[in-house]
């Protein structure tokens, strides 16, 4: 006989938490009461809410703490909401995930709910292989980052270094800071966001994720690493280039090449059933191959390749699966980046980054 599991509940703010966003098409920046049960699934929401909810999620059961029976004095409690529809749907208990508020636990056991904690969410499960429709609204977002990435790099060749090296562009100065600028204005016309673009040129770019501040450098690989998130759909997109401003170094072109070479074949080997600990070890390989090595230097700083190779992209800008170290098979209709890069304190980094949909027999760049 097949084991009964309780119904798994969730709560918390849609905006910011994709399972919920996920398992019921609703978008709010207030929070919610999510239960979901083996044929059908209970949103609670406020009242002020409802209407939209049963617009935007009309496969779900929508209550409201009014509907639920919750006292007037405790309609404003989310963790109320919580206890009242467990109360209705799910007398034997609930599950929740490791991320569930503590203090919304606690009144659910001392209303004599039991609550176990589930392995791991169903929803996030769920979310890893993506949906024709969702492949269509993260290619949507990645027009985005395309767009800001050509508008971004335009400005970078079009640009003039001063007699300090300094790029100036339009008369003005070119600073990280305003590249992030031309990044904002090129995704808003896609009515997308960006959140912690990165713009780093020189010492700046051995650091993956500094954000980058200051003037660019002609002679300096300046790394852009674009992710925009759709105001629409929640969908992010993820590109990076490394874009340089007059003619590189014999090491300056080494470590492009290298980078170039590794994310080409980590492309290539990208396909239903690969392994994404292998696609990880072979790119590491082939930067000590060409002289690239890995290691941490006498001030602690890790150089190299110092990162995954890439990650899942959906409701999150990093989810599964994983191109590292931590492996796992990739399936059809899985979206990742490939992003290798290599990075060396006081002098810089490149990095390579595409979006694609893992197909049968290879990927399908977005």
């Amino acid at each position: 006989m097949k084991k009964l599991t309780a119904p798994h509940l969730l709560l918390g703010r849609p905006v910011v938490e994709p399972d919920i966003r996920y398992a019921t098409g609703f978008s709010a920046p207030d929070d919610v009461a999510v239960l979901l049960l083996p044929r059908k699934t209970v949103l609670v929401v406020s009242s002020m809410e409802c209407g939209r909810a049963r617009v935007q999620a009309p496969g779900c059961i929508v209550e409201t703490p009014a509907s639920l029976g919750v006292a007037p004095a405790r309609r404003g409690q989310p963790a109320a909401w919580a206890v009242a529809a467990a109360e209705r749907y799910a007398q034997g208990g609930v599950q929740v995930d490791s991320s569930f508020p503590l203090g919304a636990a606690r009144e659910l056991e001392a209303h004599g709910i039991a609550v176990a904690l589930a392995a791991e969410s169903p929803v996030a499960r769920r979310r890893v292989v993506k949906t024709p429709d969702e492949i269509a609204k993260i290619a949507r977002v990645q027009k985005a980052a395309r767009a800001a990435m050509r508008a971004v790099g335009k400005a970078i060749r079009e640009a003039e270094a001063d007699p300090r090296g300094r790029l100036v562009w339009h008369g003005r100065l070119l600073t990280s800071e305003a590249a992030r600028a031309i990044v904002r204005d090129a995704v808003l016309k896609h009515d997308c966001i960006d959140e912690e673009t990165i713009i780093a040129g020189g010492a700046q770019a051995a650091d993956p994720h500094e954000r980058g501040h200051g003037p660019l450098m002609s002679g300096d690989w300046i790394v852009c690493d674009i992710f925009p998130r759709s105001l629409e759909t929640g969908y992010w997109g993820d590109m990076t280039r490394t874009f340089m401003h007059g003619r590189p170094s014999p090491w300056h072109a080494a470590l492009h090449r290298a980078v170039l070479a590794a994310q080409r074949d980590a492309l290539a080997s990208v396909r239903h059933g690969a392994d994404g600990a292998a696609i990880h070890d072979a790119v590491r390989r082939s930067f000590d191959a060409v002289g690239f090595p890995t290691g941490t230097d006498n001030n602690g700083l890790p150089f190299g390749f110092i990162h995954g190779t890439g990650h899942g992209v959906g409701l999150e800008i990093h989810e599964e699966p994983r191109l590292s170290p931590k492996g796992g098979r990739l399936a059809e209709n899985m979206v990742v980046t490939v992003e290798p890069g290599l990075y060396y304190p006081g002098r810089g980094g490149v990095r390579i980054e595409d979006l694609v949909v893992v197909g049968r027999d290879g990927p399908r760049v977005l």
